[in-house]
């Protein structure tokens, strides 16, 4: 059932957080494989750092002894070209990805890991659209 109160209703995602062993190495990664750009934390903690894309939704790498949940769960980030993204990722980066694949409503997508073991989905935009 759709609530019909607004107030309640999720509008948009504000970020995923991500948990890592190493989070100097992790923002490494983040970075310079990804092209994610570091932003001010707005807490007062040592544990963490804040990302941000373009769309202005936040990944939070939080430094954790028990490293990355198990099983991995994953957020999915758009490309313009997916094909690009994923030559770019294996040949200039090194970095292994999954095969693309295509779901029923035309969307692409593969999966990577990060250096913590976190899985990373990299997608075009839905097929289907806004259905709500």
């Amino acid at each position: 059932m759709i609530s019909t109160n607004d107030a309640i209703r999720l509008k948009a995602v504000n970020h995923v957080t991500y948990n890592c062993t190493d989070k100097d190495r992790a923002l490494r990664f983040w970075e310079d494989v990804l092209g994610i750009k570091q932003i001010p934390k707005q807490v007062n903690v040592e544990h963490l750092y804040w990302l941000q894309i373009p769309s202005g939704t936040m990944v939070h790498l939080i430094e954790h002894a028990d490293g990355a949940s198990a099983p991995s769960h994953h957020a999915a980030f758009e490309v313009d070209d997916i094909e690009a993204a994923q030559k770019h990722l294996r040949e200039d980066k090194g970095i292994e990805t999954t095969d693309i694949s295509t779901r029923n409503d035309g969307q692409r997508a593969f999966y990577l890991n990060d250096t913590e073991g976190n899985r990373i989905e990299i997608c075009t935009k839905s097929g289907f659209g806004v259905l709500v």
